[in-house]
Formats: C-alpha cells, sequence, structure tokens
C-alpha cells in the first residue's frame, strides 16, 4: 500500500506522520495516524474471518497435509539438508510439513494484504477521476469504480460545484494526530434538497453487504471531523470546515450504500483516549522487561539452646 504524504510506517509501531524530510510541515515531532490510533480498538469479526480463510486454505492443501503428515513438525526437505525450521524463508523447500504449515498459517495475512491493495487502487481510481486525471482500465476495480461514478449520479454531484476536497491531510496540533480524508461533499440532504457539507470515507469489500458497517468506525470519522486543521497538496495549511455530518460509502462490484454515521465531540473524546492508549503500547520497551532474581541473603544463624 502507498502510504499518504508525510506518512511513514514505523516497525514495530505502526503508521505516523512526521519526519519525512528537511520541510516537513510536522518537524521533528511524530503524529500518530488515525487508523493506527484506531486499529487499538478490538475488532471481533477478525479471529472467525482468519479462522474461515485458515480452514479452507487447509483443505486446498489436504493431499499435501496427508503426504507430509509423517514428516517431522520441523521439516524434512528432499535435499537432506536441515530442517526448514531452521532456514531463511528463501532457503526453504516449500513442500515439507514446516512448509505447508507455515502456508496455511500465513493465508489470512496474504488475502488481507491483497484485499487492502485492492482497496487502495480502488482509492487512487475514484481519487484520479475527481480530479479529472486519467485513470488506466484495471478490470478488477472497474466494477467497483462504476459505482462509485453511480453514485456521484445517483446523488447529482457536479465535480467542480460540489467537491470541497479529496484526499486531503488533517491534523491535529494539540493531540497530535493526523489522517486523510477520502472526500468532502455538498450533498442534497437539507430541506428543500439544499445541499450540506458531509465528510465521505470510502470503504471496500468484495463480499461484504453494502450496508456492512462497524462499531469503531465512528471513531476514525470523528477523529477526521473534529480536527481543526489541514495541508493542501502544497502544505499550505487550512481550517477544517464544519461538517453537516459524516458517512461511509461502501463500494461493492455490483452495488453501493452511502451510510450516515453519528458522529459528536463524545466519539472525538473516545479517539483521543484510543490514540492515547496506542501511544502508551508503543512507548513501552518490553525488552527491558526482564525477571528478577531473589538476592543473595546470609542464611539465618541459630540461636544456641
Amino acid at each position: 500500500m502507498t502510504a499518504p504524504k508525510h506518512a511513514r510506517d514505523i516497525k514495530g509501531k505502526g503508521r505516523y506522520y512526521g519526519s519525512c524530510s528537511d520541510d516537513c510541515p510536522f518537524g521533528d515531532r511524530l503524529f500518530i495516524s488515525i487508523t493506527n490510533a484506531q486499529d487499538v480498538v478490538n475488532k471481533p469479526a477478525l479471529p472467525p474471518s482468519a479462522a474461515k480463510i485458515t480452514a479452507a486454505a487447509a483443505w486446498d492443501r489436504l493431499p499435501q497435509m496427508v503426504a507430509t503428515s509423517r514428516q517431522p513438525v520441523d521439516g524434512k526437505p528432499a535435499d537432506g539438508g536441515k530442517p526448514c525450521e531452521k532456514r531463511r524463508v528463501a532457503d526453504r523447500c516449500g513442500s515439507c510439513r514446516f512448509c505447508v504449515t507455515s502456508a496455511i498459517k500465513a493465508e489470512y495475512k496474504q488475502q488481507w494484504e491483497t484485499k487492502r491493495d485492492l482497496g487502495t487502487r480502488i482509492h487512487n481510481a475514484a481519487h484520479g477521476h475527481v480530479l479529472g486525471e486519467p485513470v488506466a482500465y484495471d478490470p478488477e476495480i472497474e466494477p467497483f469504480l462504476k459505482q462509485y461514478l453511480l453514485f456521484l449520479d445517483v446523488w447529482r454531484v457536479d465535480l467542480d460545484r460540489d467537491v470541497e476536497a479529496a484526499e486531503t491531510t488533517i491534523v491535529d496540533w494539540d493531540n497530535e494526530y493526523a489522517g486523510t480524508g477520502d472526500i468532502w461533499l455538498h450533498l442534497p440532504i437539507g430541506p428543500g434538497g439544499r445541499r450540506k457539507l458531509v465528510l465521505i470515507d470510502i470503504k471496500t469489500s468484495v463480499d461484504k453487504p453494502a450496508d456492512t458497517v462497524y462499531a469503531d468506525q465512528p471513531l476514525q470519522l470523528a477523529a477526521l471531523r473534529y480536527a481543526p486543521k489541514a495541508l493542501l497538496n502544497d502544505d499550505t495549511e487550512i481550517d477544517v470546515p464544519e461538517f453537516h455530518g459524516t458517512a461511509i460509502l461502501n463500494l461493492r462490484p455490483t452495488s453501493h450504500a452511502l451510510v450516515p454515521i453519528p458522529t459528536d465531540r463524545d466519539t472525538h473524546k473516545a479517539f483521543l483516549g484510543a490514540a492515547t492508549l496506542q501511544r502508551h503500547f508503543h512507548s513501552q520497551d518490553i525488552k527491558a522487561w526482564v525477571p528478577l532474581d531473589a538476592p543473595a541473603l546470609p542464611e539465618p544463624t541459630r540461636k544456641a539452646s
């Protein structure tokens, strides 16, 4: 996935904004990304999803599992060398019991990364359309892009008139977080069809229903909504406008749905708590936590009877 401008991934800590170049507007300070802070929240849907993918991968590799079932757990490569468990990944055989097990265990991560990459490509194509830039044909993202164009058509969006901003970096200097807003649109949701400014975040999925929402999504939207400042492409700082509301735009291959998501100051306060907790975790040096040995004490002396 392509990181947003001024953002970078820190090993073991996730995405932060700042310290990206000599003229970085964040200076030497590090600002936690909104989604990084959001990741501290438990997501109950993830373990069942991982289990389902892992089970399917095991069934797909059943013949290999049977063929290697009597091999040692750490692997028995055909070349007779040391077990694959003790080899570098690039030097493993790919067909012993250890390698088959490793492939099954890694399948859900590979699928999730593939989905994230697809989501990034869809976002890039949607952003390119809004900016009037040419979008290269991609058969995988074409169905999603068609749904995005249909959404704009159904809501009678004029790109010149109704788009306030797209893919904009927002920042809260005081609370030290930053993120990217997908699109700010003026939609006809007011009395008499009057257009109101709505902050919209785009979500994509190949198989989830278009009305799917999750309990942690308001945290992300509230963080975007109530951040006081935004940075333009040339790093000019502007005030974030007041939004009438926030919403999720779910894009699917054959459908789409705009789902209003309630966000208020209490939701924003909850997000700030998540950001504080995540930063606390990232500040811990757990390698320094070592067992404590009891001090050597002299043997107790017995009094003479």
